[in-house]
This record gives C-alpha cells, sequence and structure tokens, in this order.
C-alpha cells in the first residue's frame, strides 16, 4: 500500500489518463442510455439503474427495451449478485420454452423462493410434483360438479352483493365517486372464497361497505408486491431484508401468517364435521376443498402434510381466482369508460339477451342479472373481454429456469439454470404480433366475418400461459369476469372521476396504481 502511495504521486500522468478513460467510458454509457431505450449495462450495478429509473412504468420501460432489442434481451445484475435473466416478447420463444420443448424448462428453485406464499403448489411444483398436482387439479376442475357449483356462485355473488352494492352507491351519487378496483376486490374475493370453502364472507354487503376490505383480501396483493420486489433486487437483499424482518418481507409474513390463519381454519372445521353434515352444506360437496379432501390419500403422507397440501392449493386456488379477475374486471372498465362507442355495442348485445334472474333494487324497480348460459350468444363482449387482456395481461410475465443448455429459434443460446421471463404485458403491444394497430382497443380484431370468435394461438396470446401447463380455470375465469360485467354495464353507467389517472402497478398481477375512482348512475332503460 505505501509503494501505490509513493508510486502514484511520481507519475501523476497515469492516474490522469485512468481517471480520463473511466470518464469517457461513463459518459458514453450515458450517451448511449439517452439515444435508446434499450438498458445500458453500468460497471458493477449492470441494468439495475435501468429498473430503479423505471420504477412506476417499469412494464412499459421494457415494452420499449424488447422492441428496441428486437424482441430479447440478457438483463444484466449487479456484478456478483446471480441476477442475470433473459427477457423475450418473442412469440416463438414461447412456443420453444413453455410447448415443444416444455421438458427444458422448469420453474425453478429460485422461482419457489420467491413465491414461498402458496408454498408447495402447483403455482411453483416442477417435475414428479407438478405432474401429480396437476393430475388432481384437472380432475377436480374438470368435474361438472365443480364447473356447475362455481359458475352458480359466480351468478348468486352478483346477484345478492355486486348489483345491490352498486345500486346503494349509485344512490349515494357522491360527486368524488368511489373506488371500484376495492369493490372488485371484494366481489373477487366473495366469489373465491365461497368457490373454495362453500362459505360466505359478505365482504361486499351494503353494511361491511364502510369496513376495510378484510386482511385475507389484502393479503394475496400484498404478496403479489412482494414477488416483483424479490424479482428486481439481489436475491441477497430480500434474503436480508426476510431475516430482519423489514419492509416488504415483514408485509409479507403478515400476509402468510393472515393466509395460513384463514385456510387452516376452514380446513379444521371441514375435518370436524361428519360426513353427513359436510354433505349438507351448499354445493353438495362440489367446492375446490371438499373435491380436494375427497381426493384419496397416499399412505404415505401424513395428516399434517396432507393438511399443508389442501393449504397451498387453496391458497393457490385464490391467487389465480381473486386478483387476476380483480385486475381484469377493473382494466376493462378502465377501457369501457374511455372507449364509449365499444360501451354502446356491447350495452346493444346484452339488451338483446333474456337475463335469468332480476335483483328489486333500492330505488325502485328491478336490475337484471345474467349467468353463464345467458351469455353464450354475446360474442362481441367476450371479444372485449379478450382484447382487454390483450392490452393488460392481469398475469404481466411468466418465468421458467432453463434445465440444461439450450438454444432459443432466434438463434440465442440459453445456459443450463438461466432464468427467462417472457413479458405477456409487451407481447400485446409489439407490431410484429398484433399489427400496426396493437396499441389500439379494437374488439373486432377477435372476431371473424360472421361474427364468431376468432381464435389466437397460445404462443402468441399467452395470457392463459401455453402448453401443458395452460390455465385449467381459463374458461372459469372467462365466465366470472362477462358474469360481473354484463350485470354493470346493463344496469349502470360508469364514469371516470376527471382528473384522476389510472396506471398499472409494478406487480406480478398488474393492479392500478393509485385505483379507479368512478361514478355510477342507474340507466333508465334498466
Amino acid at each position: 500500500m505505501g509503494a501505490l502511495q509513493s508510486f502514484l504521486p511520481s507519475y501523476p500522468e497515469l492516474l490522469l489518463a485512468a481517471l480520463c478513460f473511466l470518464s469517457l467510458a461513463a459518459l458514453r454509457l450515458l450517451v448511449r442510455a439517452r439515444r435508446q431505450r434499450a438498458p445500458v449495462s453500468w460497471p458493477v450495478v449492470g441494468m439495475l439503474p435501468f429498473v430503479l429509473g423505471n420504477l412506476g412504468r417499469l412494464f412499459d420501460a421494457t415494452t420499449d427495451a424488447l422492441r428496441e432489442c428486437g424482441g430479447t434481451f440478457v438483463f444484466r445484475g449487479p456484478w456478483l449478485a446471480r441476477a442475470d435473466f433473459l427477457v423475450t416478447c418473442d412469440p416463438a420463444a414461447v412456443q420453444h420454452c413453455l410447448a415443444s420443448n416444455h421438458g427444458g424448462y422448469d420453474k425453478g428453485r429460485d422461482f419457489a423462493e420467491m413465491f414461498d406464499v402458496v408454498g408447495d403448489g402447483l403455482l411453483v411444483a416442477d417435475a414428479a410434483s407438478w405432474v401429480r398436482q396437476r393430475h388432481v387439479a384437472a380432475t377436480v376442475f374438470g368435474n361438472p360438479l365443480f364447473r356447475s357449483f362455481v359458475l352458480s356462485t359466480m351468478a348468486r355473488q352478483t346477484e345478492r352483493l355486486l348489483v345491490p352494492f352498486l345500486d346503494h352507491a349509485a344512490s349515494a351519487a357522491s360527486p368524488d365517486g368511489f373506488e371500484i378496483e376495492d369493490v372488485f376486490m371484494r366481489y373477487s374475493l366473495d366469489v373465491s372464497y365461497a368457490s373454495a370453502f362453500a362459505a360466505d364472507l359478505d365482504t361486499l354487503s351494503v353494511a361491511a361497505a364502510s369496513a376495510p376490505v378484510p386482511l385475507v383480501g389484502q393479503a394475496t396483493r400484498v404478496a403479489s408486491e412482494a414477488a416483483l420486489f424479490r424479482h428486481i433486487v439481489p436475491a441477497w437483499w430480500w434474503r436480508l431484508m426476510r431475516w430482519l424482518n423489514v419492509g416488504t418481507e415483514r408485509r409479507l409474513a403478515e400476509a402468510k401468517a393472515v393466509l395460513d390463519e384463514f385456510v387452516y381454519r376452514e380446513i379444521a372445521n371441514r375435518k370436524s364435521q361428519s360426513l353427513a353434515v359436510a354433505s349438507g352444506r351448499r354445493g353438495g360437496g362440489s367446492d375446490l376443498l371438499s373435491l380436494y379432501m375427497a381426493w384419496p390419500r397416499d399412505p404415505g403422507v401424513t395428516e399434517r402434510q396432507r393438511d399443508q397440501f389442501l393449504r397451498d392449493s387453496a391458497v393457490g386456488y385464490m391467487f389465480a381466482a381473486k386478483d387476476l379477475i380483480v385486475a381484469a374486471l377493473t382494466w376493462f372498465f378502465y377501457i369501457l369508460c374511455t372507449h364509449p362507442h365499444v360501451e354502446a355495442k356491447i350495452l346493444q348485445e346484452i339488451k338483446s339477451l333474456r337475463p335469468s334472474t332480476t335483483v328489486t333494487a333500492t330505488g325502485g324497480g328491478e336490475h337484471a342479472v345474467f349467468d353463464s348460459d345467458a351469455l353464450q350468444p354475446a360474442s362481441y363482449l367476450h371479444a372485449a373481454v379478450l382484447e382487454t387482456l390483450r392490452l393488460f395481461p392481469p398475469a404481466p410475465f411468466e418465468e421458467k429456469e432453463a434445465v440444461g443448455d439450450d438454444v432459443l429459434p432466434d438463434g440465442t443460446k440459453v445456459a443450463k439454470g438461466t432464468r427467462v421471463i417472457f413479458c405477456i404485458y409487451a407481447m400485446g403491444r409489439i407490431e410484429e404480433i398484433w399489427g400496426s394497430d396493437c396499441h389500439e382497443f379494437r374488439p373486432e380484431r377477435w372476431l371473424s366475418d360472421v361474427g364468431r370468435v376468432r381464435h389466437e394461438p397460445s404462443h402468441k396470446f399467452a395470457v392463459f400461459n401455453c402448453g401443458p401447463r395452460s390455465c385449467l380455470g381459463k374458461n372459469l375465469g372467462l365466465s366470472n369476469i362477462k358474469i360481473a360485467a354484463a350485470a354493470i354495464l346493463y344496469n349502470f353507467q360508469v364514469e371516470l372521476v376527471d382528473g384522476h389517472a389510472v396506471e398499472p402497478q409494478d406487480s406480478v398481477v398488474l393492479h392500478t396504481k393509485n385505483g379507479m375512482r368512478v361514478r355510477i348512475k342507474r340507466r333508465k332503460a334498466a
């Protein structure tokens, strides 16, 4: 050290040259960063400045970067942080990794740890565990009794909770409006909880309207935000926060505790009932928990392991069924508020349908509710929902880890252990995928010349995943969105509150950053 201190003053030109070199290199990187939208990899910190500089609009910034880089780029994390991963929106890569070479890509241990809130459930399972759980889940979701029970639950909660609540809000007619994403959060929680446990929380009842969203409703959203945070910072960072129990990790731990309390309580209640009582519950044992509990237990599985399996299955279902429906409905009505001509076409279509039931309104008259069967002919409504999901996918990205070395269809080499992020949000905004009008909301792109809904391959429209891991609840989810949307559109006018910005939040579920405040009025024709 002493020799270095004596050397530098003797040769100041070397120190000056080194400083000049570093300054010019940094300047060149800065100029490059300003000239293009692609992330710049800086010394030591990698592309972390790209993330920090775009917090609040991370998905749009990533879309710009992918467009600049031709659909695929490698994200370089800070040195020694093991935070490098591949980002792509190339449909050929989606087809390759998620379908044709499905065995070459798993969720990976890192993913399971990042989403530890769902335990060892289907959402994070790999290999033999995934095969077993997928088989059970496919059997449950394919059960006609379960499908019938869930669809009837959606219509029932729409009739007894959603429509009366909105009718009450319309009668209040506050000039400041109300937060409709919160309404959808409560509604979806009531639907998913009743579907999973055949029990009503009634968080959207008029009597409970002034109370905060129940902790179990907030828990999944907190967990989603924490999961994205774990994705964008070095692993050692959030693991340290978890050890210290601070920040997002503390909130996540509290959310996990809330979910455990609710779900284990329902499991214990169900186990404490006799078979005769259980079979007399609403739905006749056709809810998710009943069907999972009826599945034959492996003799090698302990009672505690069985309860853990039931807990993980129920929590995974609520993650998929609740928050994704909330996001989809929120963005659907944001789109309709900003595209009145689309709203008019949907309203004209559903007015031609026969309602399945009516609800007495507090202000006199009746409101109509449509079930899944009644909405079968509503092709334009279905197309509008799909178009919303294209531009605002509830799950904006999918992730896999390479089991071995591989090469993507465009020639990109993927080393074993590389995390691959498929940006579903970006896929809906790339001209090469959807054409020059990809930024426009145009439901007609989903309709054939005779007015029928047109199918798009899942590697192009990957909202419901692609290949063997495709979403088992896709049709139920679409039905839930349409049942709620048709009831609201037919009976009420929804208007955005002036001056309220609606923007996506950085999260693994595409919630809004500041909510969505609206005013609601009863339709005179209803």
